[in-house]
């Protein structure tokens, strides 16, 4: 493995997790244009661990009051939207891993998050915004299982239905980031539990590299996306998908 491509996979991961443009398309992507044929798992898991760690950071003040309070509503909001993405990877995951991982399918999951992006920006101007509520975490959580299908990112398409549904916006990029930590942590734990994790490919020192650049970008990444979210430059991923969804059809 060349030894510039974990580094690169970290950026990716790192900046992808959190941007709405979904992080494992742009991964499958990479694979696809490098043709790489070893096995990535334990890079995987690095990743996955790196940008966890990152959001539990960013967050760690939420969190020490969620894990103080463990019957407040937080916790229960996010319980509530974790139900749906936990049954849907249960119910389709098989059939998704084994027949929708084209760049065709890949490409169409690239423009659906540009189309959602653009209703739920038009929704956050057209609405009055509100507090979050068991109605709006329901669509998240609902909204959040979508993004098992190739190329719909998690965090874009979560933080696109709390705005179709009128959730106030820093709430909903909030929430969108917090619902992430139980669905980052179960796929760290299924990846060690059921890939193999080879490290023939992968040195000591690249896997330090991957990690530590997915970590750090990851961190900034988070701060970056409230910001654009405050400033209404939300927009500016629409076209990325865009073309990106184009460039995924010829390759």
């Amino acid at each position: 493995m060349f030894f510039w491509l974990p580094i690169l996979l970290g950026l990716i991961q790192g900046i992808t997790e959190f941007f709405p443009v979904s992080s494992s398309g742009h991964l499958v992507l990479i694979e696809k244009i490098f043709k790489l044929n070893c096995d990535l798992n334990l890079l995987n898991v690095i990743l996955h661990f790196a940008t966890l760690l990152a959001v539990l950071i960013y967050y760690r003040k939420t969190l020490f009051y969620l894990i103080c309070h463990p019957l407040c509503k937080m916790n229960k909001y996010l319980v509530i939207a974790t139900i749906p993405a936990v049954m849907f990877v249960l119910l389709l995951h098989n059939l998704i891993e084994n027949y929708l991982t084209s760049t065709v399918t890949l490409a169409i999951g690239f423009f659906i998050s540009a189309i959602f992006l653009i209703v739920g920006i038009i929704c956050s101007k057209k609405f009055t915004p509100t507090p979050l509520n068991y109605k709006n975490v329901v669509i998240m959580g609902i909204a959040q299982s979508l993004a098992i299908f190739p190329g719909l990112s998690r965090s874009g398409t979560t933080l696109s239905f709390g705005l179709m549904c009128g959730t106030e916006k820093s709430s909903a990029i909030d929430f969108s980031f917090l619902m992430s930590i139980p669905i980052i942590f179960a796929s760290l734990v299924y990846e060690l539990l059921y890939s193999p994790l080879e490290t023939s490919s992968l040195g000591i020192f690249s896997l330090v590299l991957a990690f530590f650049t997915a970590f750090v970008t990851a961190l900034i990444c988070i701060k970056v996306i409230k910001k654009l979210s405050k400033g209404d430059k939300l927009i500016y991923f629409v076209p990325y998908l865009v073309l990106l969804g184009i460039i995924t059809f010829f390759i």
